[in-house]
Formats: C-alpha cells, structure tokens, sequence
C-alpha cells in the first residue's frame, strides 16, 4: 500500500513573545491554526534515504535550499527529520521521499515544519515503528521549534520554545487569503528575534483570551483578536511592509495580519466572497503571490 502524508501549512492568529530563555530561545504563546494549503509526500522502501523534491505553483524566485549535485536535498528538514528519527529508533535502513512543494519556502507559513512532521508520521508508518504522536514531537523538537506542532495540526495553543502543544477546541470554518509579500532577507527569523526587546513581550493573555472565546463559541468576529509581535517589529524596520499594508487599507482590505515570522501576510473572513473580492482588488494594483485557502482541523 503507497505511504503518503499530507503536509499543510499554517497561520498564527496570536504570536506572542513572554521573554528570552537561558538557551538563547524566545518563550512564545501562540495560537496556531493549519490551512489547506498543502505539500505532499509519498515514502518508499529504500536501502538509504534520498529525497526528491518537485516544485507546484511556486514563485519563481523561490529556491528550496540544501540542494546538492545530485538534487538529493541532504540538507532540508525532511531529510533532517528521517535522520534524527533513524538515530533516535536505531532503524538501519532508509526510504526514497518524494516531496511536492505547493509552500512557499521562508515565508512564515511553516512549510519546511510541516513536511518535517509528515516525514516523520509517514517513516513511522512505512519503518512499522509505532511510536505515539508525543513520541513523535519529542523526535520533531530536534530538527525545529514548530515541528511538533505539525504532528498534531488543527487548532493548538503552543508555548516554551515550541515544545508545549495544547489542543483546542477548533476555530469555526474560515477563508484565507495569503499574500505573498515580495521581500526576503537572509537569516529572517534569527534577524527578527535580535530585534526582540521587552517593549515586544506580552504575557500570554491574548492568546488566552482568544481560546476562550472560541471556546465559547463568540470569536465571529475573529480579526480584532488576532495579534503577532513581529509586526511591530516590521513596521520599525522595514518600510516596505508598512507601505503593502497602507495600500490594502486603501483598498478597504482591514486587518491584514502576518503569518508567524513573514514576510506572508493574511485576510481571514467567515464569507468566500469577501476573500475573493480581496484577491481581486489586489490583483488590480499588484503582481503578487496569492493563495485562497480554508482552515482545517
């Protein structure tokens, strides 16, 4: 029977920032929703591992890295993740991947995470290891901070570095619009976080106060209740993003939040049709990147 796992990308209603750890990481609270925009990766038996990677609807500026002569992708996350979970159960052989990018790499949507996560649930199935999911995420804290998450989706609070998942109840049914905002810069997330000072840190309540919400079944008007500190952090240092920002506002486009580090950008409604005027109206003025997507348990 063909092994395969989906791996879809997520937005972050609340990211936020409680202070710096020991260790040099940032203790976050956020509350993390998966989105049905998706990779894909089918697993066979193989004596050793190799991945293959295969691009869908991409920007054409966007460049998986860790590529090597061969295309084997060595250094990427899923390859990352087959190996630590090889050394973690001592299994001895390996399993030719096949990995379909639909994610735009490096733009906050946890792409490079959730494949991770789908390597790891799908080897577990193909290597016959049995391991629980929590087993799973522990293996997944050791390639990155947002892996474990993607061993569970759907709706989760996470805290600490990443490590603490709590599952939710699930946000009622919402379209994204995800915007591909057309700058990049080298070492993103270790360049935000150095821009991290107290001023950013908030103590968890707004996360809180959204799960209850949704909890309670009151969260209709979800866009005043989503919050991320890094955009406090982009609107002092990158005036480019303050500029897109300006320009969906004068298209009447409100409440334009980004997705976990950036530079993706998000517009969450209840209606459909509100997504798709959105993307118009941005399609009009702009040549950018657009995903019209749905949250998924």
């Amino acid at each position: 029977m063909l092994k395969s796992e989906i791996a879809p990308a997520k937005i972050n209603l609340t990211l936020e920032i409680s202070g710096k750890r020991n260790d040099g990481y940032h203790d976050i609270f956020s509350l993390m929703q998966t989105i049905d925009l998706c990779d894909y990766l089918t697993f066979h038996k193989n004596p050793w591992l190799q991945i293959i990677p295969e691009y869908h609807n991409l920007p054409a500026t966007d460049n998986l890295p860790g590529f090597d002569r061969n295309n084997y992708l060595v250094k990427n996350l899923v390859h990352k993740a087959a190996e630590t979970l090889k050394n973690y159960t001592n299994y001895k052989s390996g399993a030719v991947i096949e990995l379909k990018k639909s994610i735009p790499s490096s733009a906050g949507l946890g792409g490079g995470s959730s494949d991770a996560a789908a390597a790891l649930r799908g080897l577990n199935r193909l290597w016959n290891l049995k391991l629980s999911n929590s087993e799973l995420a522990e293996v997944g804290l050791k390639v990155g901070s947002d892996v474990p998450y993607f061993i569970y989706g759907g709706t989760c609070i996470i805290s600490g570095r990443g490590e603490k998942i709590k599952k939710v109840k699930s946000i009622p049914p919402k379209w994204i619009l995800v915007i591909l905002l057309p700058f990049d810069f080298k070492e993103k997330t270790k360049k935000l976080y150095s821009y991290v000072n107290s001023k950013n840190y908030t103590s968890g309540s707004i996360t809180k106060n959204l799960e209850k919400k949704i909890r309670d079944n009151s969260c209709n008007n979800i866009r005043k209740d989503l919050f991320n500190a890094f955009e406090d952090i982009y609107a002092e240092f990158f005036e480019e993003y303050k500029i897109w920002i300006k320009k969906f506002s004068e298209l009447g486009i409100e409440k334009v939040h980004l997705a976990g580090s950036g530079p993706s950008v998000f517009y969450i409604s209840e209606d459909e049709a509100d997504v798709l005027e959105a993307a118009e109206k941005i399609s009009n003025i702009a040549n950018l990147q657009l995903y019209i997507t749905r949250t998924v348990p």
